[in-house]
């Protein structure tokens, strides 16, 4: 549904946040267009450039951006001398008709949150030459000199049109050839011309050749299942074998025409995937299977074949407690450990590193486990550390880059939890760090293959974000166009550490605040693991603020215990214990707000969120009816038994072994559990996509369940074929709307 009148569009010299349209004198109130708003724009991600590449020769940017208002890539180039941008493809001319999706591509996408269409993905051989895009599973190579666009022939001989859909196409290191996943097994193209060559075989549904499984996609941050060797002569690509795992249905009632889809999901404490890897020939032939315990080691978390290096696995255990990076001869398949890692609640993941040295002498290697925080190592060639390369409570997060000529490296830290900075940093201990860039906010870089030059998305609360290239030295700058339109509106954020832990808080007062009134309180959750929420980032508070407006409270999001970017201890403090960590913390977190600002009415609390979040906010009006009067839970897991392994098993182990931990976390406990007086009536909305295959809509449907036989009071909204990401404009406009109804409604104060 259009607003019937469209935000102004912003450029590049006036991205600047404008003030609020509301006079505080007027006594506030939510502006309808607003919520609309951040449903048309996606919440004002459209329009912004993505997935941007600097050509080699640092003459051109190359990126993927689409009108504010429609979620539709194509591909542009900006020159870096004049500034001025042009598209070189867009989506309509290589497509006469709509864009259709194999149901792999939209598990993959799902996966990885996609929530653009058209180009969603952008490749650029080593040699700046060409860029690769896809579309509907069909390939296309662009020649950057000439302009011109070339379908690679992705289908088997004799096949044509009929042939499966391709996935994840990449280049070779040379630029002449591209590998794709096609009909569940590998695939090697000629860019210049001719058919493609099948590289594996025997790959069908329950065995796919090429692409990574689920529990990897969704909770590992690997999202790739192949990868070329150096020259291009090989590839290391996954095997997935889901005959064992459960297989769950996804039936549209909405649609029962339509035959219910079966997946294969593995839950907690059930069989997962059976994963192993393989190198093959890019010509085809026999496979050569690397070797590892895999009955021990069952995860491969991260794979990656460098310049210089071996191919590298980094496997884990089921519970995840150990963690082992093995160096893969190409040969035999036989591996040996370079790093292993140990930590008793659970090792975590940097999908930065390993990064190889060019000339083989070693890499970087970055972990948390055993604490108390992160540490980036260099180690050499058979593991071994040389040395630690930051000072104590520097807040690491990642490498960007790595230049073995000025023996540097650049990382993004977070010594302030709420933003992340880039640093250059010695690989010899020569000199103390140097940041690079703005000292405040969210920072993330990319560099090119010269290591002087970069693009940087930069996000504060005082501007919408800006992608930006610039050099090392700081001595230029260059912003790449956004069509991104401003919001109607600025969040007035303050952030306060509150309590004996300090926790980071955000709070966001609604329009046409009185400092002479008290307020009821909404807590804007997420709560979970590996997620923070209080961040300088202007565009994580626009819809907090237009829920301030809707109720007239005052909404706080806050990051206690159990949320990462403070430290080892703080993080693992959630083990075991997934529910009952975040909930006191929160509930102590008001209640020191509570104590230091008396216009916050601790009578009157509410609760809202999604996924985890949406856990939260059921856990917080089901088992503290105390604190919280009610909640809006959107997709929340009910049982964690019926959430996946990977994550689950990370944090409450198997339920064979931890029953009660399983127990304590379950919303069922507490939803069964009989409550009188006035904390029986606390109003609990659920919100749910009949087709999520992530926090699947029995959870829903079982917590609604337990809720009707306790014969407590709730409200189900189910939202017929929608994932776990609804992007449908109209859905999402009534959705908030129904959320704010359900708060403001429940927080009234006594007449």
């Amino acid at each position: 549904m259009a607003p019937s009148t469209p935000a102004p569009v912003a450029s590049a010299s006036d991205y600047a946040l404008h003030p609020s349209p509301y006079d505080p004198r007027a006594g506030g109130g939510a502006d309808i267009e607003v919520i609309r708003q951040l449903a048309q724009t996606r919440s004002f991600r459209l329009g912004m450039p993505s997935d941007a590449h600097l050509t080699p020769d640092g003459k051109t940017v190359l990126f993927l951006r689409s009108p504010a208002r429609d979620a539709v890539q194509s591909l542009w180039a900006m020159d870096l001398a004049s500034g001025a941008a042009r598209e070189l493809v867009s989506p309509a001319t290589l497509l006469a008709g709509p864009e259709t999706l194999s149901p792999e591509e939209r598990v993959r996408r799902e996966r990885m949150r996609v929530r653009t269409r058209g180009f969603t993905s952008l490749g650029l051989s080593e040699d700046g030459a060409r860029a690769l895009v896809t579309l509907s599973g069909r390939v296309w190579v662009v020649d950057l000199a000439t302009g011109k666009t070339t379908e690679l022939a992705t289908g088997l001989p004799g096949e044509g049109r009929k042939a499966g859909a391709a996935i994840d196409p990449h280049f070779s290191r040379d630029g002449k050839r591209v590998a794709f996943v096609r009909d569940d097994d590998l695939h090697v193209a000629p860019v210049d011309g001719g058919r493609a060559t099948q590289v594996t075989r025997g790959g069908r549904e329950q065995v796919t050749h090429g692409l990574a499984e689920f529990v990897a996609g969704e909770e590992l941050d690997r999202h790739r299942g192949f990868w070329w060797s150096p020259d291009g002569a090989h590839l290391l690509y996954e095997e997935a074998d889901t005959t064992h795992v459960d297989v769950l249905t996804i039936a549209d009632p909405f649609h029962a025409e339509q035959p219910a889809q079966r997946i294969a999901y593995p839950r907690p404490g059930r069989t997962n995937a059976d994963v192993r890897f393989g190198i093959v020939s890019s010509t085809g032939g026999a496979t050569t299977w690397v070797q590892w315990d895999r009955t021990r080691f069952p995860y491969v978390a991260q794979a990656s074949w460098p310049k210089g290096g071996p191919p590298l696995l980094y496997v884990l255990e089921r519970l995840q407690r150990v963690g082992q990076l093995l160096a893969v001869d190409p040969a035999t398949g036989k591996t040996r450990v370079l790093v292993e890692d140990r930590d008793d609640a659970w090792v975590n993941i940097d999908p930065s590193v390993p990064r190889w040295l060019a000339d083989g002498s070693g890499f970087l290697w970055a972990s948390d486990a055993g604490g108390p925080e992160w540490r980036l190592e260099l180690r050499d060639a058979q593991g071994k550390l040389a040395r630690s390369l930051l000072p104590a409570g520097f807040g690491y997060e990642a490498v960007a880059d790595v230049d073995e000529k000025t023996r540097t490296a650049v990382i993004e830290a977070s010594a302030d939890p709420t933003g992340t900075s880039l640093w250059r940093v010695s690989l010899d201990g020569a000199v103390p760090p140097q940041r690079i860039g703005p000292e405040r906010g969210e920072t993330t870089a990319h560099f090119d293959e010269s290591h002087a030059m970069f693009v940087a998305r930069e996000e504060s609360l005082e501007s919408m974000p800006r992608v930006l290239v610039r050099s090392l030295d700081g001595s230029a700058a260059r912003e790449i166009p956004s069509l991104a339109e401003a919001p109607k509106m600025l969040a007035g954020v303050e952030m306060e550490e509150v309590g004996p832990d300090h926790v980071r808080v955000a709070i966001v007062r609604p329009h046409g605040y009185r400092p002479d009134r008290r307020y009821a309180v909404i807590d804007a959750a997420y709560a979970g693991p590996h997620v923070t929420v209080v961040s300088q980032s202007a565009l994580g508070y626009i819809r907090t603020q237009w829920m301030a407006d809707a109720t007239g409270a005052i909404v706080v999001s806050m990051d206690v215990r159990g949320t990462p970017r403070r430290g080892r201890d703080w993080e693992r403090a959630i083990a075991g214990k997934l529910g009952t960590v975040p909930l006191e913390g929160h509930v102590a977190t008001l209640e020191a707000l509570g104590e230091k600002h008396p216009e916050m009415d601790m009578t009157r609390i509410g609760v809202f969120g999604w996924s985890f979040g949406g856990y939260f906010s059921a856990l917080a009006v089901l088992a503290r009816p105390d604190v919280y009067r009610v909640g809006a839970a959107g997709a929340p897991p009910a049982d964690w038994r019926d959430y996946d392994t990977a994550y689950t098993e990370r944090y409450l182990g198997l339920p064979q072994e931890s029953a009660a931990a399983y127990d304590e976390a379950s919303l069922l406990t507490y939803a069964r559990k009989p409550v009188e007086g006035d904390a029986a009536a606390r109003p609990l909305l659920v919100v749910h996509g009949t087709a999520d295959d992530n926090v699947w809509f029995l959870n829903s449907l079982k917590l609604a369940d337990a809720l009707e036989r306790a014969k407590r009071p709730f409200t189900l909204f189910p939202i017929s074929g929608v994932t776990h990401m609804p992007l449908e404009e109209d859905l999402n406009e009534s959705l908030w709307l129904r959320v704010a109804d359900t708060l403001r409604d429940g927080l009234r104060a006594p007449d």
